[in-house]
């Protein structure tokens, strides 16, 4: 707008001045086309006294967003102030002040404003505001000048590590979101309470419900098709069931929570109220039917007010993008804290370079993860430990996943605890042994059902959900040893770069089974189609259809934990992080009740390690090698 307003006034002019004065006009309209717009011009550096910054510095950052700046930060930042805006600072340094707050809070650099940290968060401010001006062409009339890192816009993640873009996600500090069904949009939401009102099972399970509805609205199968559509009699409409009534002897299909009643009968219910279920001649779909899932029943209801049913379903999944497209590109976990615009959603341009950063890295970004019930305290552990670990340490992977239970037993306070920091104490020494792995590899450990503290409850049973991580005092030995460990929930999440790789330690499949409603009759269900076998050829057919059906369930369902509290118990003000809503690019399920498997589902890449040493076959140990570059995986065995 500078430059076109600049000309203008430039050929306004020439129509004012007289003709025999063309060679002073042509030469005052030349030097009006080339004088540059003032808002263009850079401004000259001054140097800039942190005394004279200190009082705007404390208005915004102490008073407004509550953090504390440490000496050598204000000198830096008042040096960056001073090169950057000149004798205008005043005026213009306060939106920069105040990005800065925004995005130490969002990133939690902890409550000190450092001069080792600042460059950092100075860098990620400059390349977000560089993705916005010149639109990476740099071609235009503002191109690099706005920008303090000039070249910086043609590749926003030149300067930045590996490390800055992986994170991994504890349960307790996932960011809240919450799903709002007028809308039908997330919404940031406040942080959890440990202790909710009983009013937020209720909204769990809606949010739940009406997330799942507005997936069938915008799948092909449930929209009402247009007047001269081919598959004008083919479409489904899903009814409530508080519309039902008075409609005797009609089809209906409809979508409801699956709930066992007090006399051993089966409800269907949904927010508008519950409906008795006459499952006797129904026809179930592929996954497994348990209570607690959300289900599509297709029946007709009868003249005693309940559904005859037919045929018994679970919804059908979304794909990951068509999920994030519908949701508007909203950047849930923050991947990376460089890829997200101010308003939370994700910069397009830069996700593209994430995707090929990913590619480019190679075998560089591979993550090993290693199989569950891993009991330190069994010496066949260690033995198998040391050959895995010899392993890896010829070509080192960016991260190495153990998960628990770590003790074979379940742990009470009946000195068990010295026990059992003896044990972790023994990993460290065996770590120590291999250098390169304990300082190029990032480790994280992921507890089981046998490990502090939730197990002295338990006692090894399922415990509520999220799992905390296992406490600081039994891994201080490990931690010196390691360069970076990571002592997490269980489920968690790494996001790296575009990636979003969920975890958790759970056997689903054996649960799945044991509360199954009915046997697998009748044809598949219609989005069988979709999913596409990567290993599961290899294995019996009884061991893959479980498998299969396992995942399949899981992500129809968009929830690790499909379960009511009387099979899981879980902490609703958490539930968040147990949605996979959208679907994660990777699903990691440590079930140590099946075998080792990697399936994908939905674009979704599954994985089980299965149990960390083999039980059928002696001396045999396998893990699973995931390349985040081509998002598969493989499986590697070997004996110790």
């Amino acid at each position: 707008m500078p430059v076109q307003s600049l000309h203008s006034f430039a050929s306004l002019n020439s129509f004012k001045k007289p003709a025999a004065k063309r060679t002073s006009s042509s030469t005052s309209s030349h030097s009006s086309i080339r004088s540059p717009s003032p808002s263009l011009i850079p401004a000259l550096p001054i140097e800039l006294q942190p005394s004279q910054f200190r009082p705007v510095a404390f208005r915004i950052l102490s008073k407004k967003h509550s953090l504390n700046i440490q000496t050598s930060g204000l000198e830096y930042l008042a040096d960056y102030v001073g090169r950057k805006y000149g004798r205008d600072w005043r005026t213009k340094c306060e939106p920069l002040l105040n990005d800065i707050g925004r995005r130490w809070k969002e990133q939690d650099k902890g409550q000190f404003i450092t001069a080792e940290i600042l460059p950092h968060v100075l860098q990620e401010i400059e390349l977000r505001n560089a993705s916005f001006v010149g639109g990476g062409g740099g071609s235009g009339p503002n191109s690099g000048l706005n920008s303090p890192i000039g070249e910086m816009e043609m590749d926003p993640l030149m300067n930045f590590s590996p490390q800055e873009f992986f994170h991994v996600w504890d349960a307790f500090e996932q960011p809240r979101w919450y799903y709002n069904r007028i809308r039908k949009h997330f919404e940031k939401g406040s942080p959890p309470s440990m202790f909710p009102s009983t009013k937020h099972l209720v909204n769990t399970l809606n949010a739940r419900y009406y997330q799942l509805y507005h997936k069938l609205l915008r799948n092909e199968e449930f929209q009402a098709p247009s007047f001269h559509s081919s598959k004008a009699l083919d479409w489904r409409a899903v009814t409530i069931i508080k519309n039902l009534l008075g409609r005797h002897g009609q089809a209906f299909c409809v979508l409801g929570l699956l709930i066992k009643g007090s006399n051993g009968n089966w409800w269907a219910e949904d927010p508008s109220g519950r409906l008795e279920l006459e499952l006797n001649n129904a026809e179930f779909g592929d996954g497994y039917f348990v209570p607690g899932c959300i289900l599509l029943f297709d029946g007709v209801y009868t003249r005693t007010e309940k559904l005859r049913v037919k045929s018994i379903r679970h919804p059908p999944a979304e794909t990951r993008e068509v999920s994030r497209e519908a949701y508007g590109y909203l950047d849930f976990m923050g991947v990376g804290n460089v890829g997200s615009t101010p308003d939370g959603r994700f910069d397009k341009a830069i996700e593209e370079k994430m995707v090929a950063e990913e590619k480019r890295k190679g075998k560089r970004g591979k993550i090993v993860v290693l199989g569950g019930e891993m009991h330190l305290d069994d010496a066949k552990t260690f033995e198998a430990l040391a050959r895995v670990f010899a392993i890896l340490e010829e070509a080192p992977p960016m991260a190495v996943v153990l998960c628990g239970s770590f003790l074979s037993i379940p742990f009470y306070n009946n000195g068990v605890s010295s026990t059992y920091k003896d044990n972790f104490d023994q990993l460290a020494q065996l770590l120590s042994k291999y250098p390169t792995l304990a300082k190029t590899s990032t480790f994280i450990f992921v507890p089981g059902n046998n490990d502090p503290w939730g197990s002295t409850a338990s006692a090894g049973g399922a415990m509520l959900w999220p799992q905390r991580g296992v406490p600081e005092i039994f891994s201080s030995q490990v931690r010196r040893v390691l360069r970076k460990s990571v002592w997490t929930s269980n489920p968690c999440r790494i996001c790296y770069y575009s990636q979003e790789i969920v975890i958790c330690r759970d056997d689903l499949a054996s649960r799945l089974r044991r509360n199954n409603v009915g046997a697998q009759r009748g044809k598949p269900a219609a989005d069988a189609a979709v999913a596409s076998v990567v290993d599961l050829e290899e294995m019996e057919g009884s061991q893959a259809a479980n498998m299969d059906k396992m995942i399949r369930t899981v992500l129809n369902q968009g929830h690790i934990s499909p379960w009511p509290n009387y099979l899981r118990p879980t902490i609703t003000e958490y539930d968040h992080a147990l949605s996979l809503n959208p679907l994660p690019t990777s699903l990691i399920v440590c079930d140590s009740s099946s075998q080792i498997y990697t399936y994908t589902y939905q674009d979704c890449h599954a994985m089980n390690p299965s149990t960390f040493i083999s039980k059928t076959r002696p001396h045999e140990v396998s893990w699973i090698e995931y390349s985040t570059a081509n998002r598969k995986s493989q499986v590697n065995t070997t004996t110790y």
